[in-house]
């Protein structure tokens, strides 16, 4: 199965739901992934919820949505998932999850904050990684209770070593992996081999590209056209088969100080040959100007629909 998150549509975030289920069936693809469950009725009301499934089943797609920013030590972050819940985090995701399983979605996906989040000088990352398996686990009878399962998305915060950890502390039967390749480039990861690692848990994969670029202190990550950046989506695909498949058109470009001593003693264990590849990439690129606008994504939809979709 093929789709696209709803953002990545032409003029996505300004579309109605219905407006974006005809999109994507106009483009072919097979399913549509709202950012969030609020894309399709910002009150939650199940009838406006049913009547999308409705539609959706009409034009053969399947649905799925994001559920949101979980990360309870930083509370703020979570803030629409804690008004669904009158206050509570914790009643903000079951409740969430129990209207998605009502209309058919059982793999909502989250992340856990942004890349500035891994460096908080106030909440320490591994407190927020705490916080984070601890409500899960708390959430558990929910999500089975439900049939449903949450999935961490690989993001440019968070090492891919560091999602299965909490994968297997959670449990995988309520928490599996949402695999973003061109996300584990910001952690120094290898794409393949971060493949690897996240295959026993993923379901989910997010297709785009990206080259990496030398520049002052370091190296930064920047977006490019499916099949003219480094992620070898050949390998990929062949390691998670079985993975739904979501196209997504990323915006951020992100620097890796990688010169700068204190900022690598801050990052999670690195395989010194993984570290070595993504250098590599950056060699082979350089310091040339980078020839793709990186302010509009969804230039980068037609390349990516020629290469992966219908």
């Amino acid at each position: 199965m093929t789709g696209i998150i709803k953002s990545s549509l032409p003029n996505g975030r300004s579309l109605t739901a219905v407006e974006a289920l005809h999109a994507a069936a106009g483009l072919g693809l097979k399913g549509l992934l709202f950012n969030s469950l609020f894309d399709i009725s910002p009150t939650l009301d199940p009838n406006e919820l049913r009547a999308i499934r409705q539609e959706a089943d009409r034009l053969g797609l399947e649905i799925s949505a994001m559920l949101g920013i979980v990360n309870p030590a930083l509370p703020a972050r979570s803030k629409p998932i804690v008004d669904a819940g009158h206050g509570d985090m914790q009643a903000g995701i079951e409740r969430l999850v129990g209207l998605a399983a009502g209309v058919g979605i059982y793999d909502m996906f989250f992340i856990i904050g942004m890349i500035e989040d891994r460096f908080d000088a106030d909440v320490s990352w591994q407190a927020q990684l705490d916080g984070v398996a601890e409500l899960l686990s708390r959430c558990g009878p929910a999500l089975r209770g439900n049939g449903a399962k949450l999935l961490l998305k690989t993001h440019e915060e968070i090492a891919t070593s560091e999602i299965v950890a909490l994968v297997e502390q959670v449990g995988p039967d309520v928490l599996g992996i949402a695999f973003d390749p061109v996300n584990v480039l910001c952690r120094l990861e290898d794409p393949v081999a971060a493949a690897r690692r996240v295959a026993p848990y993923a379901a989910q994969i997010y297709v785009d590209d990206a080259v990496m670029r030398f520049q002052d202190h370091g190296i930064r990550r920047f977006l490019a056209p499916l099949g003219e950046g480094f992620v070898d989506w050949e390998a990929i695909r062949s390691i998670l088969p079985e993975c739904k498949v979501w196209i997504e058109m990323h915006a951020g470009q992100f620097a890796m100080p990688i010169f700068d001593q204190d900022w690598l003693k801050r990052q999670p264990p690195v395989a010194i040959e993984e570290f070595a590849g993504v250098l590599a990439m950056a060699a082979k690129f350089g310091t040339r100007a980078v020839p793709w606008d990186q302010a509009t994504p969804v230039a980068r939809l037609t390349q990516a629909l020629g290469k992966c979709g219908p």
